[in-house]
């Protein structure tokens, strides 16, 4: 039987762009609203957040609420018992109160009936801190921790995306620095610099160094 960990790592592997339509959740309606379990709209965070914190601390999960045909994002609300909280979003939809364990085993989410269709996208992050200068643990650890979270999948480590790298976006160029003092020309992948910790060239490495402060660093297969 797969553990709760490895399916946690397991989703988040393949959910890279894994949508849960709220058009198609809707288990009761009242007043005007469609009330949805919590769970359904935010598949495997309760997993993630079972993680140990430094098995997670690497990666994040990120939730998304898109509308179809609109950029109007319909008013979410948290609902536990007579509690109402609304769900605060960000300029793209991104989710900004996310559920605590509470809410995601009893709670619902009421979604008004008019709501155009849409649905929660869910995306997988690495934890980088974006500089000029990046110690190369720092960005070593999301790839580390995803590594040995797709090994407790078991037989199911088949089918997981292997990404073994980081890509920073914004920026052309980067290099390796080493204790010894030598630097090497990070891989350019699409016009976009890779590091991948396990490769033979870069192991060793203290730093790593770019022309200017990247703009996003992302998973890299």
């Amino acid at each position: 039987m797969m553990t709760p960990r490895a399916t946690a790592l397991l989703a988040t592997a393949l959910a890279a762009l894994c949508s849960v339509p709220t058009a198609h959740a809707q288990t009761a309606s009242n007043g005007g609203v469609r009330q949805i379990p919590v769970k359904k709209l935010f598949p495997y965070y309760d997993l993630y957040l079972s993680l140990p914190a430094q098995d997670r601390d690497g990666f994040s999960l990120e939730y998304l609420l898109k509308s179809e045909g609109t950029n109007v994002h319909p008013r979410l609300v948290y609902a536990l018992g007579s509690v109402r909280t609304p769900i605060q979003l960000d300029s793209r939809g991104k989710i900004l109160t996310m559920p605590d364990m509470t809410m995601l085993r009893q709670g619902k989410v009421e979604v008004p009936i008019a709501s155009p269709p849409g649905g929660i996208v869910l995306n997988l992050e690495p934890v980088v801190p974006l500089a000029r200068t990046i110690p190369a643990s720092a960005v070593a650890n999301p790839v580390v921790d995803y590594s040995k979270a797709i090994g407790r999948a078991g037989p199911l480590s088949l089918a997981i995306p292997k990404l073994t790298g980081i890509a920073f976006k914004g920026v052309s160029s980067g290099q390796a620095v080493f204790a010894d003092g030598r630097k090497i020309a990070l891989p350019v992948e699409s016009g976009t610099p890779v590091f991948r910790p396990n490769q033979t060239a870069m192991r060793g490495a203290i730093s790593l160094e770019f022309p200017s402060v990247p703009s996003q660093a992302e998973f890299a297969r």
